[in-house]
């Protein structure tokens, strides 16, 4: 036990420090910062040595060798002004082969008015913004105890008649360790190239000389739109099985998170678990974050059931500040 505070200790302890300047808004395709799993919300999204599911594929590949067999999933996030999130997945855990999985993210404003400051009421037109990854991973259980994966992934962001392009790799490992019970994860997310809006929404028209006369005031010019960073994001993390009898179990996590457009934080987490088949969480997200108490919000509560420990649903509710608070719902099957 004393090995596990220490550990815990040392997990909560290095993301303690400040950064001279944020960097908060610096970089493209933000969907991908919104957790994905119902599940994972609900345990503070703490989750990279924890998940053992489909939604492995986004938190830490790794864990999809703990998948029995066949798993497909998908899970619905509510997030604000009319957008929402979804995900859809499947993974097929081949043994000694390994494991494979394929997964969609995406995100969808609906149909908005085209306002400009001419047609204050709207022009007539109509716009949408829409976010998506689409993922191939595969990992490998190199011992009982040490599983490795990664995952190639393709995102695509579109504003109206623009659009970015990218390619990016997460990478993961999952370690049980010889303590009984405990367990640690690594994960690196985003890994890849940048992303650069481009489209017709940026041509303009262009006066060389606006004082001068008999120029042509109807050049055709393109603004210059600038490159960004996707969210490359570290986590390291910990879970440890406090209680686990045949009827109970009682599960304890916590994850640093190390974010290249954000101050270090701390997620920490606990499930309930009678019999393996009905499951209370709660969490809180974003501890040590300078705002994290200035409007961002980080209690994370939620529940879910396992019937014939093949078809699951699960529910999480994640205070989300000044904003408000969004609901994930999500369900899987286990052949």
């Amino acid at each position: 036990m004393k090995k596990l505070v220490c550990l815990v200790g040392m997990v909560l302890c290095l993301p303690i420090g400040t950064r001279a300047q944020s960097k908060v808004g610096t970089t493209s395709a933000p969907f991908l910062e919104i957790g994905v799993g119902a599940r994972n919300v609900a345990l503070g999204e703490a989750s990279v040595s924890v998940v053992n599911d489909i939604t492995a594929l986004y938190w830490n590949p790794a864990g999809i060798t703990k998948m029995k067999n066949v798993e497909v999933g998908f899970q619905h996030t509510t997030w604000f002004a009319g957008t929402q999130l979804q995900y859809a997945a499947g993974g097929v855990n081949l043994g000694n082969a390994g494991a494979i999985g394929v997964s969609m993210y995406a995100m969808g404003s609906g149909e908005m008015q085209v306002r400009t400051l001419e047609y204050e009421d709207g022009t007539g037109e109509t716009f949408n913004v829409q976010d998506l990854s689409i993922g191939l991973s595969y990992a490998k259980a190199l011992t009982d105890n040490f599983s490795i994966g990664g995952t190639a992934k393709f995102i695509n962001s579109r504003l109206w008649r623009m659009s970015a392009k990218t390619m990016a790799l997460d990478l993961g490992v999952q370690y049980q360790t010889p303590l009984k019970n405990l367990n640690l994860g690594f994960a690196i997310s985003n890994f890849g190239g940048q992303m650069q809006l481009a489209g017709d929404n940026t041509n303009t028209r262009v006066d060389l000389d606006p004082v001068g006369s008999g120029d042509n005031d109807g050049l055709l010019g393109n603004l210059a739109v600038k490159s960004w960073d996707l969210p490359l994001l570290f986590r390291i993390g910990a879970h440890y099985n406090a209680i686990k009898t045949a009827n109970n179990r009682l599960m304890i996590t916590t994850n640093a998170l190390y974010p290249n457009n954000n101050e270090r934080s701390v997620n920490v987490g606990a499930e309930y678990a009678f019999r393996e088949m009905f499951f209370l969480r709660a969490g809180m997200s974003n501890l040590f974050l300078p705002d994290a108490n200035q409007g961002q919000g980080n209690m994370r509560l939620g529940f879910g059931l396992l019937l014939g420990g093949k078809i699951g649903a699960d529910y999480a509710f994640a205070d989300r500040g000044d904003l408000g608070s969004t609901h994930i719902i999500g369900a899987s099957i286990r052949l």
